[in-house]
């Protein structure tokens, strides 16, 4: 070898990791095209939707750094922001992420609204979406390159191995836990996949022919990841402990009478057969009804509001959605704009509703004068009846205030999170906050269900009315003062 190549930052060794599975959740990676709907899906040169790879490392590396792993994630994905191209700290990627191509495919449109205090639509916030639906395969795939740079310290590639191994467990793990999620609306529900299995094949260019194998290797070969190593993404208690980046409350919930979250005929084409609008369900086919994490988030938000703005006083509801900034993201008035957006730290996952059913109704306006029926308002639209679900809510952990208290909560902003939060799902599980389209006739109430298991658990544990109240309390002394209670 000559000295120009032993000079040069060699590659040692290359890692094909392929991870399968299937959409939890619908995902929306949109093309910044507008010819379907107001956000169309991305799709490659023959018409298939994909997720590109830089949606995938962008996600990668933005969860990374949520589980503490900024400095170990920069030597892997490059060179941090703040680093002047062409600089001595400026490096390339060691990870390439392909596009992943998605197999047995269901698209549809997904409409939306902006509401005013008063469940009031704001002018001219309608909007259109194209999404591809739950259940879809897909195929990841993700190659590390090992360079002679990498191996200064640990001169033995199977321990650069097994450092990255743990990092691709973690990611994996963070998929099936819902944390890692994808594309567009991913607060908002929108994004998850779930995971089946993860291989991994490893090829050493310092071993003699190595590099002749990789050649002859291609993730399409029918024993391409023969000899591969499976990666066990299952988390032990210890790992919960300390690698989840978010907290999680589940409340279970009942449907005693009916649900209407819209869905229009018109979105789709109207048909003869086709009622004007009823409740949304998965893949549209009626057989499964589902809730948009965005139609709790908008009811969740706004409640919160109302009660911050009476507890504090403030001069009207705009104010409060101000105040809530910090916690649910950048609230912005019609014709306004603001420079520097703030993301939600708040999750609400979509919500499949289990059992109930569809009730078709046919109605007629009435004339108030004659009590007559008025010409052409005959419409037919379909409610669901009954069922339960369970609803997730998230948020982001601050991992500079967060200890690893498994099942509490030391962080005092995310203690007033889970307040908040808690006020609007005991008015919600009390039937006061209701969800959804028609809630002036009874539509959109929940209950607590009947059975035992209906505790509302905050990552994993059943929440004890002690703690409860606590954090009740403490997002009541915030509102009031704008800080956290004193001792916390």
């Amino acid at each position: 070898m000559n000295d120009s190549a032993e000079k040069s930052n060699k590659i040692c060794g290359r890692m094909c990791i392929e991870i399968t599975g299937c959409l939890g959740s619908p995902l929306s990676v949109g093309s910044g095209e507008q010819g379907e709907t107001d956000a169309d899906v991305i799709l490659s040169a023959w018409g298939a939707p994909f997720i590109p790879g830089s949606a995938i490392a962008g996600s990668l590396r933005a969860y990374s750094k949520k589980l503490g792993l900024g400095r170990e994630s920069d030597q892997l994905f490059g060179a941090p922001d703040d680093v002047d191209p062409g600089s001595e700290s400026d490096r390339q990627s060691r990870i390439f992420c392909y596009d992943t191509f998605l197999e047995k495919v269901k698209m549809s449109i997904r409409d939306g609204v902006k509401l005013e205090e008063k469940k009031t639509p704001r002018h001219k916030s309608k909007y259109e979406m194209q999404i591809i639906e739950r259940g879809a395969k897909f195929r990841m795939r993700l190659e590390i390159i090992e360079r002679k740079a990498c191996m200064a310290e640990n001169k033995d590639i199977q321990k650069v191995w097994n450092t990255e191994q743990t990092w691709i467990r973690r990611w994996a793990q963070g998929f099936a836990a819902g944390e890692l999620r994808i594309g567009a609306k991913s607060n908002r529900g929108f994004g998850k996949l779930e995971i089946e299995e993860v291989r991994v094949k490893k090829f050493n260019m310092e071993v003699k022919d190595e590099y002749l194998a990789w050649l002859d290797w291609h993730w399409d070969h029918e024993h391409a990841f023969e000899q591969a190593e499976f990666i066990d993404f299952k988390m032990n208690e210890e790992e919960t402990k300390n690698f989840r980046a978010e907290h999680v409350l589940e409340v279970p919930l009942r449907i005693p009478n009916t649900l209407l979250v819209r869905t229009y005929s018109e979105t789709f084409g109207k048909a003869e057969d086709v009622p004007d609008y009823g409740q949304l369900t998965v893949s549209g086919k009626g057989e499964q009804a589902v809730i948009p994490g965005s139609s709790f988030a908008g009811a969740f938000r706004s409640h919160i509001a109302k009660i911050v703005n009476g507890i504090a006083h403030l001069h009207s509801w705009e104010e409060a959605q101000k105040r809530l900034e910090p916690f649910f993201g950048t609230w912005t008035e019609e014709k306004k704009r603001v420079e520097k957006l703030v993301s939600s730290r708040v999750i609400f996952e979509e919500v499949l509703v289990n059992g109930g059913h569809s009730l078709p109704i046919t109605r007629n306006s009435i004339d108030r004068f004659t009590g007559g029926t008025i010409k052409g308002a005959l419409f037919e639209e379909v409610p669901w009846a009954g069922g339960t679900a369970l609803l997730r809510i998230r948020w982001k952990k601050d991992k500079d205030k967060e200890s690893n208290i498994y099942g509490n909560i030391s962080d005092p902003s995310s203690k007033v999170i889970c307040g908040m939060l808690l006020w609007s799902i005991k008015d919600l599980q009390a039937g006061i906050l209701s969800i959804g389209g028609e809630t002036a006739v009874g539509r959109g109430i929940f209950c607590r269900p009947d059975e035992k298991d209906s505790d509302i658990l905050l990552d994993g544990n059943a929440l004890d009315e002690k703690t409860t109240q606590e954090y009740m309390q403490m997002a009541a002394s915030w509102c009031k003062g704008g800080e956290y209670a004193a001792g916390e």
